[in-house]
């Protein structure tokens, strides 16, 4: 999801339905009555969607009318007790491809693990096609109900406008698309604090791990402008900058050189513009001969047998050693750094260039935080940067595979047995955030006298629920998130890289 609403795939279904001429309604159509096969009954009645566990007899209800025949009210259980009512909610838009494949993927997830005696378990889809402020009404409504968990979120405004409201009334809230980090660690990314307890994510990030560097590096560690030094060919120091530009610091390429002033050290130390002239014999001559040649179409270019051509692959030859930063460059390049007031300073490419950054930075106490690309993880840079490097910072991969537009083969599987709808871009988060919840009422609900006494008591075993989901382990941190979703933090301790939270 993007993090400001507007590139998403979310986003994008929002601006489809922009002018819907329904906004009033609530409640929306449910899956197709009979459509699923399983431990549970699917149903339909009130304009939601009813389904009672095998346990529940459903029998009186066969040869009458579902609205007459008191859905809610009739259903018994094998003890002949009246079966107590509980329903979760999925806020999704109605009529997008990412809406309804969480629909669907949201009513799988369940009917494979929800176990309920004794209770009646309901899915009730419901719109979120609204303004923010509407939105923020919608989920009071749903908080009014006999909800005990809500999933769904896709996009950002939802997602805000809802949080404040489940988390007052303990309403669980699990969302399978959203990853904007402040929704589950706060707007301060120097000090991570979780904004509402009962909110939670199985999304799993795809975000590049050196754009989560940047990010940490001017949100987290509050650097205003950022020196970089790489002397790499992988790029890592355009991705960097690039994302550190993004999220509003200030890039310093310290690292690049003007081509013709260093050509110009190079073959003279006092040569520039007209100094070629005396440092190489008739070099005057040879450019002018090329400058013609250019203009003429390389009319000229037999002259240059030995001449122009032949400094033209010299010059070749010799670029990439002129353009190659060495160690002796690590000097000036910090000088630079520091003089333009940089807070942080980020090294990839080689290591030697790497560590003699690191080294030379401590070794003259400039006050910047350290950061670096792959490089610093290799045995080569830590062993010659040794206990210089501790306190720098990188970010790696996380265990975890993408979850938006992921479709595992056992959830594909499922899909096909159910002949159900396509899950769409979020539909095998979808399907753990259920196997999620389905677990957790599975415990919270038998001993609740109603599905609002339970509310707080599922909330709270949310945060203990781990099992192998279709997208990989689901288990949750301290914030909300999956274990090891999206890219995690490093620190340098000790010479032994540790995530950043992980004292916590």
């Amino acid at each position: 999801m993007d993090p400001e609403g507007g590139d998403g795939q979310a986003h994008l279904d929002a601006q489809r339905r922009a002018g819907h001429p329904d906004r009033a309604r609530r409640f929306r159509r449910g899956i197709r009555p009979g459509r699923l096969e399983g431990r549970l009954t699917i149903r339909r009645a009130r304009r939601r969607i009813r389904w009672a566990p095998p346990a529940v007899s459903v029998a009186t209800c066969a040869t009458v009318a579902l609205a007459s025949c008191g859905v809610l009210e009739d259903a018994v259980s094998e003890g002949g007790e009246p079966s107590r009512e509980a329903s979760v909610a999925v806020l999704v838009p109605e009529g997008t491809a990412s809406g309804e494949g969480v629909a669907t993927a949201v009513e799988l997830g369940l009917e494979d693990t929800i176990e309920l005696d004794g209770w009646e378990v309901g899915v009730e889809l419901i719109d979120d096609d609204a303004s923010e402020q509407d939105v923020a009404d919608i989920a009071g409504e749903i908080v009014d109900s006999d909800a005990v968990a809500v999933i769904g979120g896709l996009s950002t405004e939802t997602v805000r406008s809802a949080q404040p409201v489940f988390d007052a009334a303990s309403l669980l809230f699990v969302s399978p698309a959203d990853t904007v980090p402040a929704h589950t660690r706060g707007a301060d990314a120097a000090q991570p604090l979780r904004p509402y307890s009962t909110y939670f994510r199985t999304a799993v990030s795809a975000e590049p791990p050196l754009e989560a560097l940047a990010r940490h590096a001017t949100g987290g560690l509050g650097a205003e402008s950022v020196a970089v030094i790489d002397t790499g060919d992988d790029g890592e120091g355009d991705v960097f900058a690039a994302a550190v530009r993004e999220n509003g610091g200030e890039v310093l390429r310290v690292d690049e050189r003007d081509d013709a002033s260093d050509d110009g050290d190079e073959s003279d130390g006092e040569s520039d513009g007209e100094g070629d002239d005396g440092s190489d014999d008739g070099d005057g001559e040879e450019d002018g001969e090329t400058a013609g040649d250019e203009e003429n179409g390389g009319a000229s270019g037999d002259e240059g047998d030995g001449g122009a051509d032949a400094d033209a692959d010299a010059d070749a030859d010799a670029d990439p050693d002129a353009d190659r930063i060495e160690i002796s460059d690590v000097g000036p390049m910090l000088a630079e750094a520091r003089d333009n007031g940089a807070d942080a300073v980020f090294v990839a490419g080689r290591s030697d260039v790497a560590a003699r950054a690191v080294n030379e930075a401590v070794r003259q106490d400039m006050d910047v935080e350290l950061l670096g690309g792959t490089v610093v993880k290799t045995d080569d840079f830590l062993a010659e940067t040794g206990s210089s490097a501790d306190g720098m910072w990188t970010a790696e991969p996380g265990e975890l595979t993408p979850t938006e537009d992921a479709m595992p083969e056992q959830l594909e599987s499922r899909v096909a047995d159910a002949e159900a709808n396509a899950v769409g871009p979020y539909g095998a988060a979808a399907y753990d955030a259920a196997t999620a919840v389905a677990t957790v009422l599975n415990g919270c609900l038998p001993p609740a006298s109603s599905a609002r006494d339970a509310r707080e008591g599922c909330t709270g075993e949310m945060a203990e629920v781990t099992f192998e989901g279709v997208t990989g382990e689901v288990t949750f941190d301290d914030y909300g998130d999956r274990m090891d979703a999206g890219p995690q933090i490093m620190i340098l301790d000790g010479g032994t890289w540790v995530r950043a939270d992980s004292d916590g």
